[in-house]
């Protein structure tokens, strides 16, 4: 959830130190968070899960 939240606001991979994690460890996520959306890319991900309530813009 902390990964799709960073998505939603615009985050890249890159500011995983935000998670306290690698950016191997993002990229992990985002593929299962794509799986688990249904959806191809980062934007489909981020707009499914606003449409499902998962993240929020803030």
């Amino acid at each position: 959830m902390a990964v799709l939240q960073l998505l939603a606001r615009g985050n890249s991979n890159q500011n995983s130190a935000a998670l306290s994690v690698s950016e191997g460890t993002v990229k992990f996520h985002i593929n299962h968070i794509l799986y688990k959306l249904g959806v191809s890319d980062r934007t489909q991900a981020v707009i499914a899960a606003l449409k499902r309530g998962l993240a929020h813009l803030e």
